[in-house]
């Protein structure tokens, strides 16, 4: 939006609120449409969490972002609880977690980013060739 809006992006240039209300907005819509499918899949079917594997898991991710973080290096939280969730399992036993499923969590990542990039672009295109031109 602010490169759109002004031709460039400052470092400490500040985000307009109602950007950030947006976002908050659509994260609050995607926990209610599929929280409760992802808890279930990371909480049970990939493997079984406990309240002391939870806690291993929120600290490591947790310890993963903040390292991270200080290099310097974007990482995504998701990524970083699903390491964990594997890894915590894997340490329990190699039978504990579900592979398959990881599998599919895993290519499931590859797919997502040029779905969201040609999704994006789609909307983009229909904006500036079709409504934008009228107004």
């Amino acid at each position: 939006w602010l490169i759109y809006d002004q031709g460039g992006v400052m470092q400490d240039a500040p985000t307009p609120i109602w950007l950030l209300l947006y976002g908050g907005i659509g994260i609050c819509v995607g926990l209610w449409v599929w929280g409760r499918r992802v808890i279930q899949t990371m909480g049970k079917d990939l493997t079984p969490i406990t309240p002391s594997s939870g806690f291993t898991i929120e600290l490591a991710s947790a310890f993963t972002v903040v390292i991270a973080s200080n290099v310097g290096l974007p990482v995504s939280t998701t990524h970083c609880k699903v390491g964990s969730v594997v890894a915590v399992g894997w340490i329990r036993s190699k039978k504990a977690v579900d592979w398959h499923l990881f599998r599919n969590i895993f290519l499931a990542w590859f797919v997502t980013v040029p779905v969201a990039g040609l999704f994006s672009a789609g909307i983009m295109a229909i904006l500036m060739y079709g409504i934008l031109p009228y107004v």
